[in-house]
């Protein structure tokens, strides 16, 4: 999402949102860490997630050295890494919806690092 956030001009007048299994009161949070300006949604049953096919990772697509490397860069720029009581296996997707509400573009990244180019995403828009 910070890729987003990055290119968000890029997007027009899209409607970009964050869906997360945290709960309600962890939102803010959520969205203050990730320093974003669109909306962060709450799907705690997981609906969404199991709707697109975005599964739980085993241990090893979750901590790939990709992820490692990912964390790494991080700390090196001066972020710090916080505890997390989330479920961590839980793998993430990327999705594009038209405004008339049919599913344009759908990844299902295998590991947390992962992320589709966001030139594909602002492509999708079209």
């Amino acid at each position: 999402m910070i890729a987003v956030r990055d290119r968000l001009d890029e997007f027009g007048d899209a409607v970009i949102a964050v869906v997360t299994f945290a709960g309600h009161p962890r939102l803010s949070a959520y969205r203050d860490h990730l320093r974003v300006p669109f909306a962060v949604l709450s799907d705690v049953d997981r609906a969404l997630y199991r709707l697109v096919g975005a599964e739980r990772g085993t241990a090893r697509q979750v901590w790939s050295f990709g992820t490692l490397r990912m964390y790494a860069r991080l700390l090196r720029a001066g972020r710090r890494l916080q505890r997390n009581d989330d479920d961590v296996r839980q793998l993430g997707a990327d999705a594009v919806v038209g405004r008339d509400g049919r599913l344009r573009y759908l990844a299902l990244p295998p590991s947390p690092d992962a992320r589709p180019p966001i030139d594909e995403l602002i492509a999708a828009l079209d």
